[in-house]
């Protein structure tokens, strides 16, 4: 159909002169600690936060004039990331369950599920408080 070709005709002039990324954010409550309290301080306490997941992706515009269905996208990291922590104790699944070490689990699991779409992972962003996060990038 006529929509169709100006679709693709399009698609491949913007995907030949522009990157194009598309990103959701979510959120998840966990509790955790940090083991050490020489070196965590209040830290090593067993405490709570509600976490903030930044996801940014890259690809190509496809034929039906997207990236990739935002609906997609959420279930893929609702099934990834949100439905493993969400209201758990992050030190059953990480020794020492800093931001730092969770984004870069959480970045390295997302982007072995997002290749197998043709999707490639831009970054990251985990918010442990309104104030403090950790951003991964890819390299």
């Amino acid at each position: 159909s006529c929509g169709n070709l100006f679709s693709t005709v399009l698609n491949e002039r913007w995907n030949s002169i522009m990157k194009i990324h598309i990103g959701r954010k979510f959120e998840f409550e966990a509790c955790h600690f940090l083991p050490g309290k020489d070196i965590y301080g209040e830290c090593s306490n067993l405490h709570g936060h509600r976490y903030e997941l930044e996801v940014i992706v890259a690809g190509e515009i496809n034929e039906n004039g997207w990236l990739f269905n935002f609906k997609d996208l959420k279930r893929l990291v609702e099934d990834t990331v949100i439905s493993k922590y969400d209201h758990q104790n992050l030190n059953e699944y990480f020794e020492v369950p800093t931001a730092e070490n969770m984004g870069a689990y959480i970045f390295q699991n997302l982007s072995e599920e997002l290749k197998k779409h043709n999707m490639t992972l831009k970054r990251i962003k985990l918010n442990e408080t309104s104030k403090c996060y950790v951003e991964i990038t890819e390299n």
